[in-house]
Order: structure tokens, then sequence, then C-alpha cells
């Protein structure tokens, strides 16, 4: 009876080795990509959920405190309890504030703080979290390319042993007859 699998002696142990290294490297790469792929909550009171993957590769917008201060300098000063009561007075506040709201510099400054207030306070923390994962993705892989050079060198090795070996006994034996 013809059966090819009985032909060749299959060394389970190797498979097994085999799958286990493969189980052990894909739980490293899971662990070094776990920070990028699990949400978090951002925002002043903790309420924005954010995921580092997706909200990572935004722009951010947001300015420094002198260029705010700088676009909001524009803005009038706050009226006196005399002058709230003053109906006339309200009116010129009210007129200089949207004065001061339709300048670029004070428009730029408030959608640089709706932006940071809302979408862009995952940015960081999600930049941050993309760098773990990177740095834990170059370390894996340089342990994994470690890990194949050193086998590749030691079968190597072991090959030219064993093709030295025969070579020395051919040659002893081409001395002997």
């Amino acid at each position: 009876m013809f059966d090819p699998e009985r032909d060749e002696v299959h060394d389970s142990r190797r498979f097994l080795l085999r799958l286990s290294a493969i189980a052990v490297v894909t739980v490293a790469a899971c662990a070094t990509l776990y920070p990028s792929v699990t949400g978090f909550a951002s925002g002043a009171d903790h309420q924005i959920g954010c995921l580092a993957i997706k909200d990572g590769w935004h722009r951010d917008r947001t300015m420094s405190d002198d260029q705010l201060i700088a676009a909001f300098a524009t803005m009038p000063k706050a009226l006196t309890q005399a002058q709230l009561r003053d109906p006339a007075a309200v009116e010129r506040f009210r007129e200089q504030v949207r004065a001061a709201e339709a300048s670029p510099e004070v428009r730029r400054a408030n959608a640089a703080m709706d932006w940071a207030d809302g979408p862009g306070a995952c940015v960081r923390e999600s930049r941050h979290r993309l760098f773990l994962s990177g740095i834990g993705i170059g370390v894996l892989s340089v342990a994994l390319a470690g890990v194949w050079m050193f086998v590749r060198t030691r079968k190597n090795l072991r090959r030219s042993r064993t093709s030295g070996a025969e070579l020395d006994a051919g040659s002893v034996g081409n001395a002997l007859a």
C-alpha cells in the first residue's frame, strides 16, 4: 500500500517549537500595539472619548499662551456695575465686542480654543501612545532580526562542521589507500 506520509519521519518537536514561536511573536506584537488601539478619556471632565490610532494623526492647531493673550488684547475691558446700569454704555460695549470678534486674530484664537477643548484634546496623548507603539514595534523587530541571525548562523556553523568532518574522513581514507 502506497502511503507517502509514512515515508518520512516527522519531528513534532520542531513543529511545536515553530508554533510556539509564532504565538510568542503574535502576543508580543499585540502588546506593542495595545497603547494605540485602546480608548482613553480626555478633556476637562474626561468626557471626550479618544482612540490613538484615529486621533493621533490630526494637525495640532493650538496656540501658545502668548499668542492667545495678544489676540484677546483687543477685546474691551469688562463693564463695572455702574456702567452695566447705563444702556448706552452697554450698547457701546457690545459694539466693541462685535468689532473685536470680527478681527482675524480673535477668530483664529477662538477657533484654536474651540478645537483644543473638542477634538484637539485627544491629539497629544494619542501621539504619545503612537510613539510608544512605534518604539515597541522597533524593539520587537530588532529582537526578531537578532534571533533570526543567531539561529541562521548556528545552522550554518553546524553544516560547515559536518561537511568539514566528511572531507576530513575522506582525506584520511584516501591517504590510507
